[in-house]
């Protein structure tokens, strides 16, 4: 592929996701007017609330706003993302980008061997659920057997070495408790011939009835209003940056959030991911699978333990992105968990990002950052029902892309047509 055809396809790139924003925002626009708004201060407020800062008022303010210091009364233009009451807007988003980093990384990895499961939502509440309960008997357990009755008085060597273990058992049950639930789905696939599709939505209902019954029957806490598990020890928690890394830092825009390792191990997944599809051989057979399933045949790679093994590793890291949200934000999980939906949301992300593992990097704090922007809709004078529908159109239209870009490509290629200069007409001699 030469340089320009490489510029080419990643301008086309940008290109369709740009025009599928707008005219998402412009579809949208006939219900906004229909609930009486202005479509534009829909949309301002939308991106407003999702990524600018305290007083963001306008698109311009998204980037660089004009503000006042309390003490001097100076004016002065600030980064909007770095600014604001509490100056976290940037670190919630990366918060609630990480379940999305994981579960969209776990349908892309399924997606890439030809299954196509939509089975993360079950995967991560079975993950979170795991995670809860060890984040809360396993410590009880070691400070029994240790003669401790009171934690806060366990040795501190004790508590460094739990501070180290603890969140990596957690992290490590929630693994092997979402890779059994694909696998299930795997097996389903390569011995009885049963549509992934269907068996993980089966799935994915009986795993959140389960944890229902688990948060509201044997795992609760007490018997007040609220249905929830126990609290997870200290030593389980996967601390907050502002709280650990950086709590002696003077980075504002920590404060408020609950932004932590789990982001971190977020990253590192989406790395050992890639290398894993593009520079191994087990990878390529993978994507080999979906992609040519009849070369993979005749090439002898085994497709059944191929398929088998994408469904594994998807329910391992959607297992993680439900610890995390455990041991990470919540510490505990409530009934009607407020991480459930983050499975289904990832396989969005996933789509959005073309199955880009890198790009999932990218797409997942934008479309987190437009979940944030919907709920606030309901703090100002439009219904959060509102912002959803515009998320919804912009989504209906990124999904299009190959319409979109075959329009874009006819539309080069016209142009590229009529600028070229027209071919000389035969000779006679040439004739």
């Amino acid at each position: 592929m030469s340089e320009q055809t490489g510029i080419r396809r990643t301008l086309e790139t940008i290109g369709v996701a740009l025009l599928a924003i707008f005219l998402g925002l412009l579809a949208s626009s006939i219900f906004v007017i229909i609930a009486g708004s202005n479509p534009v201060d829909a949309y301002q407020r939308l991106f407003c609330e999702g990524f600018g800062a305290k007083g963001c008022q306008t698109f311009g303010d998204l980037l660089i706003q004009t503000v006042v210091d309390e003490d001097t009364g100076e004016s002065q233009a600030v980064f909007s993302l770095f600014y604001g009451e509490g100056g976290h807007k940037l670190a919630l988003i990366l918060e609630r980008a990480t379940p999305l980093i994981l579960t969209a990384l776990s349908a892309t990895v399924a997606f890439k061997a030809g299954m196509f499961s939509i089975g993360m939502d079950g995967q991560f509440v079975l993950g979170a659920l795991a995670a809860a309960f060890l984040g809360y008997w396993l410590p009880n357990q070691i400070y029994a057997i240790a003669g401790i009755t009171d934690p806060e008085l366990a040795p501190e060597g004790l508590k460094t070495i739990m501070h180290i273990l603890m969140p990596a058992a957690c992290l490590g049950a929630a693994m092997i408790v979402g890779a059994f639930y694909s696998w299930i789905a795997g097996f389903l696939k390569v011995k009885l011939n049963i549509n992934v599709l269907i068996s993980t939505i089966i799935l994915n209902a009986i795993a959140v009835q389960f944890v229902g019954y688990m948060v509201n029957y044997p795992l609760r806490s007490d018997m007040n209003n609220i249905a929830r598990t126990a609290r997870i020890d200290d030593t389980a928690w996967l601390i907050p940056f502002n709280r650990g890394l950086f709590a002696n830092a003077d980075i504002e825009w920590f404060s408020g959030s609950r932004l932590g390792v789990g982001f971190i191990i977020a990253v590192i997944a989406a790395i050992l991911v890639w290398y894993f599809l593009y520079r191994t051989t087990k990878g390529y057979e993978q994507r080999m699978v979906n992609g040519s399933p009849l070369f993979a045949r005749f090439s002898g790679i085994p497709s059944s333990r191929a398929m088998l093994r994408a469904m594994l590793i998807s329910g391992a890291l959607s297992g993680i992105a439900g610890a995390i949200e455990v041991i990470g934000v919540e510490r505990r999980i409530v009934d009607g968990f407020a991480g459930a939906g983050s499975g289904f949301d990832g396989v969005l992300v996933a789509i959005l990002a073309r199955e880009s593992i890198f790009g999932i990097l990218f797409v997942a704090p934008f479309f987190a950052g437009l979940e944030q922007g919907a709920i606030n809709f309901q703090f100002g004078n439009l219904p959060r029902q509102l912002g959803n529908i515009i998320i919804a159109f912009i989504i209906l239209f990124n999904s299009m892309e190959y319409f979109l870009r075959n329009r874009i490509a006819a539309i080069w290629r016209k142009r590229h047509v009529l600028s070229s200069p027209a071919a000389p007409a035969p000779t006679e001699a040439s004739s």
